[in-house]
């Protein structure tokens, strides 16, 4: 099954009860019951944690249900601190950053950046980072199957929508948007780990394995011919959060028109090789919860948790 056509885990009502206590108790207190709800989710979530545990083997050689829950709990820890993020709640967290001075060089130069990220730690919390310097920063998402998250989040945060822009595998309006907004010299984000129902793809080796990735967000980045970062913002304590930021490929290096399908999967693979090393060195923070290598198309049996 792909992650596009996964059904969404957990009730409006316990999610609005955690956002709730998260604005009248201290954080250290919601924490705890997130850790409580993860386990819970670890538990019942059998399909999940096969798919953590076949991530956890190849990047790490083990596994166990601990470090299954672990992994669990970081994601349920990390949409908490993005409803901080998103209702303006940041100053809790300490954030700091690899490569800051040249990110910032870039946007003080008004130079508009296509930063890639991953599900691997919080990108959105690279978002919180960079506004608190005065750096527009905008999401691409497909929220088609997360829903009932995002209205939450709008529910802290009427303008949330002004940092998203939504993406029609269909149409190009997403692109347009894109453009205006680099034009500008924002900074425009894009998971680049997983593929889409339809759009052109290439496959790479990652952790011993050939793997899809999508071609989009390396299409996108030729046809405007703009800089292009690597972020991703992983939690390294209970309010630390480190960016990492690494120059990807600058306009010169883009594929040209001749060479455009090499020079993708030229930029797919190195990709891949970095997300690789951060996985390894993170490997709590990858919230891939499906079978990353299998055949998107291939039927496979539904292993819903209970609702709650």
């Amino acid at each position: 099954m792909a992650w596009y056509d996964m059904r969404e885990h957990g009730s409006r009502m316990g999610l609005r009860l955690t956002l709730f206590l998260l604005r009248v108790v201290p954080y250290p207190a919601v924490r705890a019951l997130v850790a409580a709800i993860a386990f819970y989710y670890a538990v019942f979530a059998r399909a999940a944690r096969r798919a953590i545990a076949d991530f956890q083997r190849a990047a790490l050689g083990r596994t166990s249900f601990a470090s299954q829950y672990r992994t669990v709990f970081r994601f349920a820890e990390s949409i908490l601190d993005r409803a901080c993020a998103l209702s303006g709640r940041a100053s809790p967290f300490r954030l700091a950053a690899d490569n800051e001075a040249g990110s910032l060089a870039l946007h003080a130069r008004g130079q508009g950046v296509l930063v890639l990220g991953a599900h691997l730690g919080t990108l959105e919390m690279a978002r919180a980072f960079h506004q608190a310097r005065g750096v527009r920063f905008s999401m691409l998402i497909y929220s088609a199957r997360s829903s009932m998250l995002y209205q939450e989040f709008r529910r802290l945060s009427p303008d949330v929508d002004d940092a998203m822009i939504e993406i029609d595998p269909d149409g190009v309006a997403h692109v347009l948007e894109v453009r205006e907004r680099l034009a500008r010299g924002e900074f425009v984000g894009i998971l680049a780990d997983r593929t889409w129902r339809s759009g052109p793809t290439v496959r790479v080796p990652f952790l011993g394995r050939e793997r899809a990735f999508p071609a989009g967000p390396y299409l996108l980045a030729a046809a405007l011919k703009c800089p292009v970062q690597l972020m991703l913002m992983v939690k390294q304590g209970a309010r630390d959060y480190r960016l990492v930021i690494e120059d990807f490929a600058s306009p010169d290096e883009l594929p040209a028109r001749a060479d455009r399908d090499a020079g993708v999967r030229r930029l797919a693979a190195r990709f891949a090789q970095r997300l690789e090393h951060h996985c390894r060195r993170h490997p709590h923070q990858w919230y891939n919860f499906f079978d990353f290598w299998a055949d998107p198309d291939a039927p496979v049996a539904s292993d819903r948790p209970p609702r709650g």
